[in-house]
């Protein structure tokens, strides 16, 4: 979080007395500009404190004046003398660097809405931090002086100036910040990697706990824009289900959630994933090695040891998805067609059918969701495009059991990342989801950080 924050802020009337002169400040005004940035939340932590950067401010004095009468006594006589002087439109501007601002707030919950209730402002400034392009005074020559003294002494004593107006301040800086509210019941969308996806969160329900926090229940609606499986699916939390109280966010999800999601994800004809040859560790291996290829698949020898070559991956029929929790037993049969780079271009080469059966186990980390393949069981059948096969006469010669235990031996713990979308709160506002617990035959709890 960076937000530009600005104010100018007008301060009540003030006197001061100098040398036994009361000396009288009349409009005075400060102009602050600065970007606000918030650190990082430590656990546990429900105020949080915004910090300035790059803080530019500016003190202006409408009127500056005295207006005294003196008694002196002189020779045995008592005189009394009218002293007047003025200085008017003052201007001093803070140096770059010499100031800091900080506001305190914690969350204001109200209905379906969060706002902030500020706690605490801090202002401050070191001596010698303004400057003045001159202050010009009339009046008497020697009050003149005293008065460009004192405002010197009121623009550099930061505490003196700021402490008696701590609590306007604080309503200056809550009056700015109140249009500043998240309002949970808008739906907001999550943001995915894959483009078919379209995730939206909404809020149903509203609970202030106090100093527990607060509870929010609500939906997150998955439409699958490819699947042809247009069914609605209703998935809910175990009634039974006890709430943990923790001083860290959390969110909570059906059971079946990751199970359903991954079904209608990867339903037939719905996907495709493209796969270059260099991500496969044994069919890189293959491609450095002219005698491998000469008997296992002689046709690489017509490429350069550095082709690249590409498969689409996809599948025509449902994956076959069991388990609970993060971990899942995975069955499918897999299309891959393998394409040929050929004159800048690729070309269709071979078709392979997969049938694949693998323990898939998921955590978070990093911001990302991690599916490790655990004794994966992979069968090959391969099929030589015709079109290749007419027009360059093609060595057909293939050992699919070699081929299949290398491309296995490369999948036996392969981890396949994906980013996990954060969980919006507001436009600016984010949660990331930082650990997943998901014991057997429960809901799966995710705890959040900012």
């Amino acid at each position: 979080m960076n937000k530009e924050f600005q104010g100018n802020w007008q301060f009540p009337d003030q006197e001061i007395v100098s040398q036994d002169v009361p000396v009288r400040l009349k409009q005075i005004s400060l102009k602050i500009k600065t970007n606000l940035q918030k650190p990082s939340l430590s656990d546990g932590q429900s105020m949080l404190e915004l910090m300035s950067k790059n803080m530019q401010a500016e003190l202006h004095m409408g009127e500056v004046s005295v207006d005294h009468i003196v008694e002196r006594e002189v020779g045995g006589i008592i005189g009394r003398f009218r002293v007047q002087a003025l200085c008017k439109d003052v201007v001093l501007n803070l140096t770059p660097g010499k100031g800091s601002f900080s506001v305190v707030i914690a969350p204001s919950l109200e209905n379906t809405r969060a706002g902030t209730e500020v706690q605490a402002v801090n202002l401050s400034w070191l001596p010698g931090s303004w400057t003045s392009q001159g202050i010009q005074c009339s009046g008497v020559e020697g009050f003149a002086d005293l008065i460009k003294q004192e405002i010197n002494k009121v623009a550099n004593d930061s505490k003196s100036f700021v402490e008696p107006q701590k609590e306007l301040l604080k309503k200056y800086v809550q009056d700015y910040l109140k249009d500043i509210q998240i309002d949970f019941s808008k739906p907001r969308q999550l943001i995915v990697a894959r483009p078919d996806l379209s995730i939206v969160m909404k809020v149903d329900e509203y609970k202030d706990l106090g100093n527990d926090g607060a509870k929010i229940k609500g939906v997150l609606e998955i439409q699958f824009q490819k699947s042809a499986d247009a069914d609605f699916k209703v998935l809910t939390l175990d009634p039974k289900a006890n709430d943990v109280k923790t001083d860290q966010a959390r969110l909570r999800l059906p059971q079946n959630f990751v199970k359903e999601v991954m079904r209608r994800a990867y339903s037939a004809n719905s996907w495709l994933h493209q796969v270059t040859s260099d991500k496969l560790p044994g069919f890189s291996t293959l491609m450095n090695s002219r005698f491998s290829q000469w008997w296992v698949w002689p046709e690489l020898m017509n490429f350069s040891k550095s082709a690249k070559f590409r498969f689409d991956v996809y599948s025509n029929k449902d994956v076959d998805i069991q388990g609970s929790g993060l971990e899942y037993k995975m069955k499918s049969t897999l299309l891959a067609k393998m394409n040929a780079p050929m004159s800048g271009n690729y070309i269709p080469f071979m078709n392979f059918s997969i049938p694949l059966n693998s323990t898939v186990r998921l955590k978070v980390e990093s911001g990302k969701a991690q599916a490790t393949f655990v004794d994966p069981i992979m069968g090959l059948t391969p099929q030589w495009d015709s079109s290749y096969v007419n027009k360059y006469g093609a060595n057909r010669k293939f050992s699919s059991g070699t081929i299949r235990d290398r491309i296995v031996g490369s999948l036996w713990g392969q981890t396949v990342s994906v980013a996990v979308p954060n969980i919006p709160l507001s436009d600016d506002l984010s949660l990331k989801i930082k650990k997943v617990l998901a014991p057997a035959n429960q809901d799966i709890v995710l705890q959040l950080s900012p």
